[in-house]
């Protein structure tokens, strides 16, 4: 096999039977914007949120379903608009087909800023299709007043394929 041990030009068409470009040498911007890549060639990344209007309620809210072959949760977040006050707390968990994904739930409570999202700590992170991940929330008023504006928020990569 020859070697060219220079830089080269080519100014028309360049063809060959095989094509080996060496790991790390095509990145991001050496891809055209209308390359039409297949879907199924991408990882997905979904950010999921959930978010309460008024006074937090406790619920259980489905908020991904996993439609891709795997796939990892990055991030899990909350906060609320209002903190609670005095004795009054809110729990957050993520659930995936009903187990818990966090080593222990988020507790938004008075020590918590408004508009401040708590993250919480993933002791699993793995999904894998039809993996259902759900949000549990427990409001307990315990003599205060419960924080407002719970948002939940969840950033997902998943394989198409």
């Amino acid at each position: 096999m020859g070697r060219l041990n220079d830089s080269l030009h080519v100014a028309g068409t360049l063809s060959s039977d095989t094509l080996v470009i060496p790991a790390g040498t095509l990145v991001n911007a050496g891809v055209s914007s209308i390359a039409a890549i297949g879907a199924e060639k991408l990882d997905h990344q979904h950010q999921r949120v959930y978010a309460q209007i008024g006074t937090a309620a406790s619920a259980t809210q489905v908020i991904h379903y996993t439609v891709g072959t795997t796939g990892t949760v990055y991030e899990f977040k909350a906060g609320s608009v209002t903190a609670c006050t005095g004795a009054a707390t809110i729990t957050v968990d993520l659930r995936k087909n009903g187990t818990t994904m966090l080593t222990a739930v988020i507790t938004l409570d008075n020590a918590n800023t408004a508009y401040i999202a708590e993250a919480g700590t993933l002791s699993a992170t793995a999904v894998v299709a039809g993996d259902v991940l759900t949000v549990v929330i427990v409001a307990t008023a315990g003599g205060g007043t419960l924080g407002t504006g719970l948002f939940v928020h969840c950033k997902i990569r998943e394989k198409a394929d």
